[in-house]
């Protein structure tokens, strides 16, 4: 397996590049997950809210807020709405190296992805964007075509962002 070959795989199996967006409700009462991030876009200008504690708050787009906006909804639980922001995409960056078993033939690869089109509200709500993330996948070399091995009962979807949201060890 060559580095072009891992790198076309990774990349269809990944689903390459991803977009992600971020989903803030005003009405969170944690102050370190949903709640800071309505707190920390409200700060930096791209929201603010109307209402109070007791009865709820209503969120609301600033016209500095309104480029990245890309739809709107309900809160399941308190019914109050939630704003749908453009946050980055996720995409392949290089694969840092390859070992390849060949009495199973089976390839370990091990690559980096990086975070690109970031918006300004996924920085102002504190996004780790400096850094590369590290991802390992094995794939199987069957007749023509080298398939992933592990993790087959996984999207691609589920396993990029095991990988980007990883604990650091």
């Amino acid at each position: 397996m060559t580095d072009e070959e891992a790198e076309i795989l990774i990349k269809k199996e990944l689903n390459l590049p991803k977009k992600f967006n971020e989903e803030i409700n005003a009405n969170s009462n944690d102050p370190l997950g949903e709640g800071a991030k309505c707190y920390s876009l409200e700060k930096a200008g791209y929201v603010y809210t109307t209402g109070n504690w007791i009865y709820g708050y209503n969120l609301y787009t600033t016209a500095k807020g309104k480029p990245y906006l890309i739809g709107e909804g309900k809160d399941s639980w308190s019914g109050k709405n939630t704003l749908k922001f453009k946050a980055f995409d996720i995409d392949f960056d290089k694969v840092t190296g390859i070992a390849l078993n060949k009495e199973t033939q089976i390839a370990t690869v091990r690559f980096t992805l990086k975070a690109i089109n970031i918006s300004p509200i996924s920085l102002a709500i504190d996004k780790d964007f400096d850094s590369i993330k590290n991802g390992e996948l094995e794939f199987k070399k069957f007749d023509k075509s080298w398939q992933l091995s592990n993790n087959s009962s996984k999207t691609g979807t589920d396993l990029l962002k095991e990988i980007w949201w990883a604990k650091k060890q």
